[in-house]
């Protein structure tokens, strides 16, 4: 009788240790997921904060922002004369774009073709014309610059040019020649004499 209650106590022990295995891994799940959440939102907020800290850059890149926009808007719809918001203008920018691209769609392919060649052309010249308007201001650049130098004072070195010091000559090693000739008269002796 013991042996049964024993068995079934080491049983019931045996589940439970399992149920509790599965409790800890499932909490540091729960736990790593937890830190990943937490160091997203750390990263996050950092970011926020470096923009408020950056509150008048923030608003001078707003302010060209918008004037960007109001130039796109005057190239494409015309004044704005309404003075409307610069999301509004964005709205109205992509609808009129909208509105092209569905006429494009309804023209014969042919002229599409042609007219974008002929922008495209356009356009070419045009990044030409600025390359060569930019080589000539280097160009100009580079002659004032030379002029200047023309111009100016020539620098007149006084006093004799430094020169760096040379390397003394090694000196000569004697003893390898007495010993050489030592050799030398050892040998002739041992072939002499022997």
């Amino acid at each position: 009788m013991k042996q049964g209650t024993i068995e079934s106590t080491k049983a019931r022990m045996n589940r439970e240790t399992e149920v509790l295995k599965a409790q800890i891994s499932s909490l540091e799940k729960q736990i790593t997921t937890e830190e990943d959440k937490s160091r997203e939102l750390e990263h996050k907020s950092k970011m926020f904060s470096y923009g408020h800290y950056e509150g008048d850059n923030q608003e001078k890149m707003l302010e060209m922002l918008n004037e960007k926009v109001e130039e796109v808007y005057r190239s494409c719809i015309g004044d704005n004369e309404a003075n409307i918001s610069t999301l509004q203008m964005l709205t109205n920018i992509e609808n009129r774009l909208e509105e092209l691209f569905e006429h494009i769609e309804m023209m014969p392919q042919e002229k599409v073709e042609l007219a974008e060649k002929a922008k495209e052309k356009e356009r070419r010249l045009k990044l030409r014309e600025e390359k060569k308007q930019q080589q000539k201001l280097h160009q100009e650049e580079r002659v004032r610059k030379a002029l200047e130098r023309a111009k100016a004072d020539p620098k007149v070195q006084t006093g004799k040019r430094l020169v760096f010091r040379s390397k003394p000559p090694e000196e000569q090693k004697k003893k390898t020649d007495v010993v050489d000739k030592s050799n030398a008269e050892d040998e002739e002796l041992a072939y002499y004499f022997s």
